[in-house]
């Protein structure tokens, strides 16, 4: 139900709130429907439309880049992170409360700041796919997934911090069972694409 309330929502505010490459600003989350069978999992289990999300990240020459934990944790063109959209969807962008009246000053102290942490702390990170909330490697480097990369980058500049919730996967929870072979870290705390859009931190802005 919730999810074909939010689908209402967006589809009655789209063309109110339709925006553009250039209305996007440093730390807005983008969150998307990928295209694939896991995807369509992800969006059951937290009852979405959302499979994978994005941050905006202003680089050094003032492009516009999206960074996504995909594979490979690094900056991307806005075509390239939505080249596995959902046919007929579009990506819902999420800004965070705080940020939203921010002088012109403050505002480009944040994107230094916001390419300053992506580098130093994130940049090659490599990507977790047992979707676990504090996951090391041997080498002692972190693994992340989307929306957890999303929320621990955001955290060094947000007053209030993540509180990650227990996620479930029970829907289909036979698929997990081969995809995390045997072991499903249901319950296990952790957040989803679709956690910024239920986060009272963050604010619709709308789709493009």
């Amino acid at each position: 139900m919730r999810s074909l309330i939010l689908s209402l929502f967006m589809a009655c505010t789209s063309s109110a709130f339709a925006l553009t490459l250039d209305d996007l600003q440093s730390g807005d989350v983008m969150a998307i429907s990928f295209n694939c069978y896991e995807c369509r999992m992800i969006e059951s289990e937290t009852d979405s439309s959302f499979s994978h999300s994005g941050v905006v990240v202003i680089d050094k020459d003032g492009h516009t880049k999206i960074g996504q934990s995909l594979g490979r944790l690094d900056l991307f063109s806005f075509a390239d992170f939505t080249k596995k959209m959902t046919p007929g969807t579009k990506v819902s962008v999420f800004r965070p409360i705080e940020f939203i009246n921010l002088s012109i000053q403050k505002r480009s102290e944040l994107e230094k700041n916001m390419l300053d942490v992506f580098n130093e702390k994130y940049k090659n990170a490599p990507f977790d796919t047992k979707y676990l909330w504090n996951n090391f490697n041997a080498q002692g480097i972190e693994l992340l997934y989307c929306s957890e990369f999303i929320a621990k980058f955001l955290d060094h500049f947000l007053t209030q911090k993540t509180a990650p919730l227990p996620i479930s996967y029970k829907k289909n929870y036979d698929y997990w069972v081969t995809y995390f072979r045997g072991v499903v870290p249901d319950g296990e705390l952790g957040n989803s694409p679709a956690s910024f859009s239920r986060d009272s931190r963050f604010e619709f802005i709308g789709t493009l």
